[in-house]
C-alpha cells in the first residue's frame, strides 16, 4: 500500500510541475513591477503598461528555451521556482511563480529588493485571407 501511495504521489508531483510549465508556454507582455510579493491578479487585470521600466515581451518555448528583449536562454521549473539562464550570462536568475493562468503571470524576484513582475498573455491575432 505504501509503495502505491508513493508512486501516486510521484505522478501527481510530476503532473503538477508539467502543468505549470505548460501554462508558461507562449508570449507574455510586461506590464509593471510592484514592491513585495503579489499572488493574486484580481486588482491588476485592468492595468496596462505605463511602467517607468519600459516595455517588453517574454516568450517561453516548449523546448525549455526563452527569449526576452533580444536575449535568449534556457529555463527550468523546480518546486514552483522558475530558473532562467541567459546565454550571455553565467548567473542563473531564480523567480518564484506566484501565479500563472491562461491570461496572467506573476513572477516574484526574491533577490535584492523583493518585487513582483506582472505580465499579460499576448493574444495572437490571426490574419484573415
Amino acid at each position: 500500500m505504501f509503495k502505491l501511495k508513493s508512486i501516486l504521489f510521484y505522478f501527481l508531483l510530476l503532473f503538477a510541475v508539467s502543468c505549470s510549465s505548460n501554462k508558461l508556454y507562449g508570449s507574455w507582455e510586461f506590464i509593471d513591477i510592484y514592491d513585495g510579493e503579489i499572488s493574486n491578479t484580481d486588482t491588476l487585470k485592468n492595468k496596462t503598461n505605463n511602467s517607468r521600466y519600459g516595455t517588453g515581451v517574454l516568450t517561453f518555448y516548449q523546448d525549455k528555451t526563452f527569449s526576452s528583449m533580444g536575449n535568449n536562454g534556457i529555463y527550468q521549473i523546480e518546486n514552483n521556482l522558475l530558473k532562467m539562464k541567459y546565454n550571455d550570462d553565467e548567473n542563473i536568475t531564480t523567480m518564484k511563480i506566484s501565479s500563472v493562468s491562461k491570461n496572467y503571470l506573476l513572477l516574484f524576484s526574491m533577490a535584492g529588493s523583493p518585487k513582483t513582475w506582472f505580465y499579460k498573455k499576448v493574444k495572437r491575432i490571426e490574419n484573415k485571407k
